[in-house]
């Protein structure tokens, strides 16, 4: 457990290595392919999120409270509410939530991204990614023990 947050800890000083470090590089009107991958990676990684949170809130309502499964699924819940405040709107994309779905930017972090190099977007990108798969796996271990 303890080697998990500290994996967590350092993946996210990594990431926020990457959004306080800056770039001159100048951007073209048209996308470079690195941004439009990670384009396409943050949109994965959105998606990805939605189909753990469900499968996690399912397995919430199927969990005894008593059971030694319980607290770890807890664990995997904070460490996804963590790991969601990385996941932050890309400078140039519209926002893209559902009605009624929850509806917050971190403008800051936003701004912070736009300083980014593509290349620079798209490392972080497959870094936030990672650790997503990184809660998945957990949760199928966790689920394939039961």
């Amino acid at each position: 457990m303890k080697a998990i947050r500290s994996t967590l800890t350092l993946s996210i000083s990594i990431l926020c290595f990457f959004l306080l470090s800056s770039c001159s590089e100048e951007h073209t009107s048209e996308p470079s392919e690195a941004r439009v991958n990670a384009i396409s990676m943050h949109d994965g990684s959105g998606r990805l999120a939605k189909e753990f949170h469900v499968r996690l809130a399912n397995q919430f309502a199927v969990t005894e409270t008593t059971d030694s499964s319980f607290i770890k699924l807890v664990d995997l819940d904070a460490r996804y509410v963590v790991w969601s405040k990385t996941l932050v709107k890309l400078p140039g994309t519209a926002c893209n939530h559902e009605e009624g779905e929850h509806h917050h930017h971190d403008h800051a972090a936003e701004a912070q991204l736009e300083n980014l190099s593509d290349e620079e977007l798209l490392e972080l990108q497959e870094a936030i990614q990672a650790e997503l798969m990184i809660l998945i796996n957990d949760l199928d271990v966790l689920l394939s023990r039961k």
